[in-house]
């Protein structure tokens, strides 16, 4: 049999599809619009650098902050100062409607001993010339004669055993609020509302909104919890160390702030105020936000950035890097549980403030700076009785140490910032408060003088 062999490229020809060119030559419109095609390395310029570790992670904000603390302060010496001058026109009324007292002379405006004097004499006290203290006639003032009258006649019906003993407690409780200084009363007001936030911390129910709301956390971004953690206090000892501090140091930083003004009044002229109460307070509220801005500062820029450079550390150090695939990725996986464990336990760790140490420590530098030589005597070993400048230089170096060593129990940068407080305004406090009272004169008598216009007035038209 004979077979014909074809050869396989004359196959090939033959079934060979007609070819054409898919190359051709733009035209010269064609060409002007369309585009070069991007270039490989320019596009991988144009792309986004990867952030490392360092700058993925946020910074703390601190302007915010610092806004909220300057306005705060302003606005709690402007507060305090109008409050001052309100005061001042309204026992200056007092005492042109209150002639038989002789508690004036009408030639002059009345001083603050003349407006101290009238207002423990409307509260049912007297003045003695011959000591520098008021002392009283008996229960004091009309309102707790009052009460303890009715509280008499409730207690009718009881034998009199158990109604001298009712008496004997009115008088034991509010006797002691009698003869305290306006300042020592400011002070247990202050102490009142912390123990009031303390009782609701004691609410199972609160306690996310207290955490979220009474404690300052740097990490949260939230600024007026800079001025309701100085208030707030989750711990009874640390409530009951700071209330008998703040007592003490408190009433004794108020007879300072006298002092103070009383000089600054000598230098710029008089303008009187019947009580301290409000300039302590307005101390309190700017010292205590002062503190906490500190502490919120050196969190954000010392702490902070340290724990996150140790974080990259850990997890860029040789002992993370692993030869092999499944030794590369069991390393990888260890090593960022280990950073996410550290970080969050970093977060938690000495994030959360709160309490009034720092305006404590205001106080206490008041009344150091005033009185150096005067002695504390401590509720803690050892008891015997210290030079209070010698105790305040011994805890400022103990809150130093705990800052250099990064001890977290105590807000130490808090109480730093709350003794520079104190000492910037024992320097210059009087002076920033008689500027702002020379300010608020005009509001306050807009506001306040008619009381003042009427019982000239009248005391005007008696005369005549």
């Amino acid at each position: 049999m004979l077979w014909t062999i074809r050869s396989p490229r004359l196959w090939t020809l033959l079934c060979r599809p007609p070819q054409r060119s898919f190359s051709f030559t733009l035209g010269r419109r064609l060409a002007e619009g369309v585009p070069n095609p991007p270039l490989f390395r320019k596009e991988v310029a144009k792309a986004r650098k990867t952030p490392s570790f360092t700058d993925a992670v946020r910074n703390v904000p601190i302007r915010s902050q610092i806004i909220f603390v300057l306005a705060g302060t302003a606005g709690a010496l402007a507060v305090g100062a109008h409050m001052t001058n309100y005061e001042l026109f309204k026992w200056w009324a007092y005492i042109v409607s209150t002639p038989q007292a002789g508690l004036w002379k009408k030639e002059r405006p009345p001083s603050s001993e003349e407006l101290a004097r009238a207002k423990y004499y409307a509260f049912g006290k007297v003045y003695s010339p011959f000591c520098a203290s008021f002392t009283l006639t008996n229960m004091a003032i009309q309102q707790l004669q009052s009460g303890l009258a009715s509280l008499k006649t409730t207690t009718e019906q009881l034998p009199e055993t158990m109604r001298a003993m009712v008496t004997w407690s009115y008088v034991q409780v509010f006797q002691p609020i009698l003869n305290a200084s306006e300042g020592k009363r400011m002070c247990w007001a202050i102490g009142a509302v912390n123990c009031a936030i303390f009782l609701a911390w004691r609410v199972p129910r609160w306690g996310a909104f207290m955490m979220r709301n009474f404690t300052h956390n740097p990490l949260s971004g939230r600024s007026y919890t800079l001025l309701t953690s100085t208030f707030s206090h989750e711990n009874i000892f640390h409530l009951a160390f700071n209330c008998m501090a703040l007592a003490s140091f408190g009433a004794a930083a108020s007879q300072q702030l006298i002092i103070l003004t009383k000089k600054v009044e000598q230098e710029r002229g008089a303008l009187s105020e019947s009580s301290p109460k409000w300039h302590l307070l307005a101390l309190f509220i700017s010292g205590g936000l002062f503190a906490g801005l500190v502490s919120h500062v050196a969190y954000a820029r010392w702490t902070y950035p340290r724990m996150i450079a140790r974080l990259k550390a850990a997890i860029t150090s040789p002992g993370a890097l692993r030869t092999g695939v499944s030794a590369s990725s069991t390393g990888a996986s260890a090593a960022s549980e280990a950073a996410v464990s550290t970080i969050s336990k970093a977060a938690s760790e000495g994030s959360h403030s709160l309490g009034s140490s720092g305006a404590i420590y205001a106080m206490l530098a008041i009344t150091a700076l005033g009185f150096p030589d005067a002695e504390v005597t401590l509720i803690i070993p050892p008891w015997y009785p210290i030079n209070i400048q010698s105790g305040f230089m011994a805890l400022v170096a103990l809150d130093i140490f705990g800052v250099l060593r990064g001890w977290t129990m105590l807000d130490h940068c808090a109480h730093l910032g709350g003794a520079a407080f104190g000492v910037f305004w024992y320097a210059y406090g009087a002076q920033i408060w008689f500027t702002i009272r020379e300010w608020d004169l005009p509001v306050a008598y807009f506001f306040h003088g008619f009381g003042l216009k009427k019982a000239k007035e009248t005391a005007s038209r008696s005369s005549s």
